[in-house]
Order: C-alpha cells, then structure tokens, then sequence
C-alpha cells in the first residue's frame, strides 16, 4: 500500500503523475523502494490525503514508475508557485518561509521528483480490495 499525503498531481490523457520537491537523500529513498525494492511488483493499492478535505481516499491499484519531466518549477506562474511553497511550507512545520522554499527549489536543494501511477488494467484488483478490504457495499462494482 501506499499512502500520499497532499499530493501534487498532474493527470494527462495516458498518465497521471504525481509530484513533489524534496532533498536529494529523500527523493533517493523514495526511488530506491520503488526502483529497487520492488523491482517486479510495483502496483500498490494507493490512499491519498487531500488536506482540504480532510479525509483519506482510496485510488485503486496502480503500478508505480519512476518519470524523468522537464522541470515543473519554471513554468509556474507567480500563483501557483505560492500554492507550491505553501504547501511544502506546512509539510515542514513551517521551518522555512515560503521564499526560502522558492530558493532552495530553485538553486536544487530541494529537486523535483515524478512518479508515475498507472492503473490501467488494475480495475477488478481495486474493486476486490476495495469489497473486500475495505468493505466497500455502495455503488455497482462491476462495470
């Protein structure tokens, strides 16, 4: 399982993808799970926690890659570059301000990391975990 606190996302027409900035040996520990840790299996049944909600989701099954992406960071405009920093602001207990974050994604102390979640073809594995797992009863599982 995984599980994704606030998670930066981007979802295109083949992929989603999801981001985040964050020191070289954090990003390294995260890569080496899913790289080398399992290297066959990487399809976790994935949770996410948006904080604006306030409640913890469940996905679905979806393989997990690595994603070498241009760089997000400069395409930004002013807006969402606050909503960036804001966010990583919060996720470090407010130990650095928002323009310090700004420079240190921006001189590489913090690097931009991608993964790509797939789930094609992990239909029937999400509905089952979610059945049985999770005890899901609503809705029509089938499609």
């Amino acid at each position: 399982m995984a599980f994704v606190h606030d998670p930066f996302s981007m979802d295109g027409p083949g992929e989603s993808l999801l981001m985040d900035w964050g020191t070289l040996s954090a990003n390294e520990k995260v890569r080496e799970y899913i790289v080398r840790t399992r290297p066959k299996d990487r399809v976790l049944h994935t949770f996410t926690y948006p904080v604006k909600r306030g409640v913890w989701y469940y996905i679905g099954a979806h393989a997990w890659n690595m994603k070498d992406l241009f760089q997000v960071w400069p395409t930004l405009g002013d807006k969402a570059k606050e909503v960036v920093t804001a966010k990583l602001r919060r996720r470090c207990n407010r130990r650095h301000s928002q323009q310090d974050i700004a420079e240190m994604i921006q001189d590489g102390r913090l690097q931009q990391f991608c993964i790509e979640v797939n789930s094609r073809s992990l239909e029937t594995l999400s509905q089952e975990f979610a059945k049985n797992r999770l005890g899901f009863e609503g809705g029509n599982l089938a499609k």
